[in-house]
C-alpha cells in the first residue's frame, strides 16, 4: 500500500489550495495598493496554475484599476475576448463565455506546436504585438481531430470544469474567434462595427453552431457603447439571411449577462459636478439601451426584472444628486455676467441630461419617490423667492426643460 495515498497525503495535498481560497476571500477587503501587489506577484510567477485564481475575486476591480499588467502569451491571445471570460464555476456553456481555466491548456498548446513560437514570445517580450497570424495558427491548432489526448481525460475535466460532451462545442466556439480575431480586435478597441464589417464575422459564426453565435453576440453588445443599436444591426442582418432563428436564440442567451453591464459607471470616478452629471447623462443612455434590449427580447422579461428593479433604484439616486448638484450651482453666485451666462448653459445642459436619465428610467417602473423629485426640482427652479441668482428667464428656461411648455403656469 502508497502510504502518500492516505487521508494525511490527501490533506495534505488540499492544503495549499485552501489556503489560496482563503488569499482569495481575504483579498476581497484589501486596498487597491494591496489587489495591485499581489497582482504584480501573480504575474510574476512562471507557472501561475492554481494560483491565478486567487485573482478571481477581484477581477471586476482589476478592470476599473487598469494595472500594467506584462504582455504574455496567454494575455494577449485571449485579450479580444476578455469580456466573456469568467471562472470556471460561472462558466455555461452556450451563454457567451469561456472558462478561465481553458486558457492554460490553450497556451501550452500553442507554445508546444507552433514552430516559431519563440519569436512571437520574444516580441512579447520586448513589449511589442505579434501579428495576425498568431491568432489563424491558434485556430487551426484547434481542429477537432487534432486536440491532444490527454484533453479528454478525467484529470483534464477536473482541472478545468469543462463537463462531458462540452469540450468539442467549447473548442469550435474558440476556434471560431481566434479566426475573426481581425474584426473582433477592432470591436475590442471601441470601434463600432457597421453590418458590413461584421458579416463575415456573422457568417463564420452561423456555421459554427450555438455556442459560437452566443460567444460572437455577447463579445459584440459587452463591447459596443451603443448595445441597442448593435442588436438593431444583428436582428437586420438576420432578416436579410437564413441564420434568424439561431442568431435571435443566442441574443436571448446572452442578454441577461449583457443587461447586468449597461449601467455600470465609469471606471475612474466621477471628480467635479460636471462629471458627475456627464456620467448621469451616460447612465440615460445605457438605461435606453437596456429598455430597447427588453423590448426587443420580449421573452427575456421575467429574467431581467430584478436588474429593472436594481436601475430604477439606482436612476433615483442619481436624479437625487443630479438635482442637488443644481441647488449648489444655483446658489453661487458667478463672478461676472459672463460667468453668470456660463453657468446659466452649464445649468440647462446638466437638466437635460438629468431630463433625460428621468424620462430613460420611466419604462423601468420608477420607485415612488421618483416624481417626488422631479416635483421639488421644478419647484425650487419655478420659486423665485429661493436665494438664487437665476433671473425669471432663467427660471422659465429651465422649467421648459424639466416639465415642457407648461412651465409658465408655474411662474405667472
Amino acid at each position: 500500500m502508497n502510504p502518500g495515498a492516505g487521508p494525511d497525503a490527501s490533506a495534505a495535498a488540499d492544503a495549499p489550495s485552501a489556503r489560496l481560497a482563503d488569499l482569495s476571500a481575504d483579498l476581497q477587503d484589501a486596498s487597491d495598493a494591496a489587489v495591485l501587489r499581489i497582482t504584480l506577484m501573480v504575474d510574476g510567477l512562471a507557472a501561475r496554475g492554481e494560483a491565478d485564481r486567487v485573482l478571481d475575486a477581484v477581477r471586476p476591480r482589476l478592470a476599473a484599476l487598469r494595472p500594467k499588467r506584462r504582455r504574455t502569451l496567454a494575455r494577449t491571445l485571449f485579450e479580444p475576448f476578455d469580456p466573456v471570460i469568467v471562472t470556471p464555476a460561472a462558466w455555461r456553456a452556450g451563454v457567451g463565455s469561456i472558462p478561465r481555466s481553458f486558457i492554460a491548456p490553450v497556451t501550452a498548446l500553442v507554445r508546444s506546436r507552433l514552430p516559431n513560437i519563440a519569436a512571437v514570445e520574444a516580441v512579447l517580450a520586448a513589449g511589442g504585438m505579434p501579428d495576425q497570424g498568431l491568432w489563424a495558427d491558434t485556430a487551426g491548432l484547434l481542429d477537432p481531430h487534432g486536440l491532444p489526448a490527454h484533453w479528454d481525460s478525467t484529470a483534464f475535466r477536473a482541472e478545468t470544469g469543462i463537463r462531458p460532451g462540452m469540450l468539442e462545442p467549447l473548442c469550435a466556439a474558440t476556434r471560431l474567434l481566434f479566426s475573426q480575431v481581425a474584426i473582433l480586435r477592432l470591436a475590442s478597441l471601441g470601434q463600432e462595427l457597421d453590418r458590413e464589417t461584421m458579416r463575415p464575422l456573422l457568417l463564420a459564426a452561423a456555421r459554427s453552431g450555438a455556442v459560437g453565435w452566443s460567444l460572437v453576440v455577447a463579445l459584440l453588445l459587452e463591447q459596443s457603447t451603443r448595445p441597442a443599436e448593435m442588436v438593431d444591426s444583428l436582428l437586420l442582418f438576420a432578416r436579410e439571411t437564413i441564420v434568424a432563428r439561431p442568431l435571435e436564440a443566442a441574443l436571448r442567451s446572452v442578454v441577461p449577462i449583457v443587461v447586468g453591464r449597461l449601467d455600470k459607471p465609469a471606471a475612474a470616478p466621477p471628480l467635479d459636478g460636471d462629471q458627475a452629471l456627464d456620467a448621469q447623462a451616460r447612465l440615460a443612455a445605457r438605461i435606453a439601451s437596456f429598455s430597447s434590449l427588453r423590448g426587443e427580447l420580449a421573452g427575456t422579461a421575467r429574467q431581467l426584472a430584478p436588474r429593472r428593479t436594481e436601475m430604477a433604484i439606482r436612476c433615483c439616486a442619481e436624479l437625487a444628486s443630479g438635482f442637488e448638484q443644481v441647488r449648489t450651482w444655483a446658489a453661487a453666485a458667478p463672478a461676472d455676467p459672463v460667468a453668470e451666462h456660463e453657468m446659466a448653459d452649464r445649468l440647462e445642459s446638466r437638466l437635460r441630461a438629468l431630463r433625460r436619465l428621468d424620462v430613460a428610467s420611466r419604462p423601468l417602473g420608477a420607485p415612488e419617490d421618483h416624481e417626488r423629485m422631479l416635483g421639488e426640482a421644478v419647484a425650487f427652479c419655478a420659486d423665485g423667492s429661493q436665494e438664487t441668482w437665476l433671473t425669471r428667464v432663467d427660471r422659465l428656461r429651465l422649467c421648459e426643460i424639466l416639465v415642457g411648455a407648461h412651465a409658465a403656469e408655474r411662474l405667472f
